[in-house]
């Protein structure tokens, strides 16, 4: 039997009613109330037309205060002619854009991405629009990448190099140790040799075990409220049998309320490491006398300074190399070259900076600053 297939009407569902779409003087206000990146519009004589609220709060000034106002009353002298030449680039129908470092207003000094669209009107600009990102965060970053590759590549090259010496010398004088015959004066003569290069490639081990953990551990160190002058006191007596042998004396001025929040372990090396170093490298014709002076604290940079009248050291024939791996200038005196490239490692991770000046038999002054 054939069934008759019934048909029924069909029905189309209506389309979806699309939400309506701001108009561009909407989407645009939005975007330039909202936006965390400067905007300004500008005309050609470079005089501000508009500045969006994100400028506004950079620069810690009202709207009425900087509208009409020319742009480079809130630059520094240094880079208004780079402003004016990018505006009148923009301004020929170009998009331009380029780097700046400065201040704008009263802010800090802060990297910025500055990009001037033109706008136009049946073909011709009528304004330009400056759009400026803050790329600090950034800037530092890549810095600090780029400081570490280095600090890497020295590090990769010294460490190869000072391990390289010692353990050619080592095969060497095992090869040689093996022609011989036991107990002869050359037998004994070359082991003693051996023995002594294979002490000093365990130096160079035990150098790089103690910077690659003091690198691993900068991030994990955790801070605490330090007395400056209790650490300083704590290196002084450690110290103390020393200093006294050598008939030297150690005077601190440390105010007795200066806190650092820092790491207390750094701290102790950083002070150990100076107060040894002049121990090491006194002069021989004059008793060392050692000086350790700090100010600051209470929202101030702390500034350190550690001077002793030692022999010193030609300054400009170091250079650089001061706080580098392995650089001596004493070469009479023992020492492997490590202790103040520990010290820099040390104040660096506190967020600080050191620098030395030095003159021959007449001693060296350390400063040290920490924020």
């Amino acid at each position: 039997m054939v069934r008759l297939a019934r048909s029924y009407p069909c029905f189309a569902m209506p389309p979806k009613a699309s939400p309506p779409i701001a108009t561009s003087e909407v989407r645009f206000r939005s975007l330039f109330d909202n936006t965390p990146e400067l905007i300004l519009y500008q005309n050609e004589k470079c005089i501000i037309l508009d500045a969006n609220p994100a400028f506004l709060t950079l620069i810690a000034e009202p709207r009425d205060q900087v509208v009409d106002r020319c742009y480079d009353d809130f630059l520094p002298p240094e880079v208004r002619p780079l402003f004016r030449e990018k505006l009148e680039e923009a301004f020929t129908g170009k998009i331009v854009r380029f780097d700046m470092y400065a201040a704008q207003g009263k802010s800090a000094l802060r990297h910025w991405d500055v990009v001037k669209i033109p706008l136009l009107e049946k073909g011709v600009v009528v304004g330009v629009h400056m759009i400026a990102r803050d790329i600090t965060e950034k800037m530092l970053a890549q810095q600090e990448i780029v400081t570490q590759n280095q600090d890497l590549q020295q590090f990769t090259y010294i460490v190869s190099h000072n391990l390289r010496a010692p353990l050619a010398s080592a095969l060497g004088l095992a090869d040689l140790l093996g022609t011989e015959e036991p107990g002869s004066p050359c037998f004994e003569e070359t082991r003693t040799h051996l023995q002594a290069s294979l002490h000093q490639l365990d130096l160079v081990l035990r150098d790089m075990n103690t910077i690659l953990a003091i690198r691993d551990q900068q991030q994990l160190a955790e801070a605490e409220a330090v007395p400056l002058a209790e650490v300083v006191r704590q290196v002084v007596q450690n110290l103390q049998e020393v200093v006294d042998q050598c008939g030297g004396t150690v005077r601190v001025a440390i105010p007795a309320g200066l806190v650092l929040r820092a790491n207390r372990a750094y701290l102790y090396s950083i002070f150990f490491n100076l107060l040894s170093n002049a121990l090491q490298y006194r002069a021989d014709e004059r008793p060392l006398a050692v000086t350790v002076t700090a100010t600051g604290g209470e929202g101030q940079e702390t500034r350190i300074t550690v001077a002793d009248n030692g022999s010193g050291f030609d300054q400009q024939q170091a250079g650089d190399d001061v706080f580098k791996l392995y650089k001596r200038f004493h070469p009479h005196r023992p020492g492997r070259g490590l202790g103040l490239y520990l010290t820099k490692t040390h104040v660096e991770s506190l967020g600080g900076h050191i620098a030395v000046h030095s003159r021959v038999n007449e001693g060296t002054r350390f400063i040290i600053v920490i924020p």
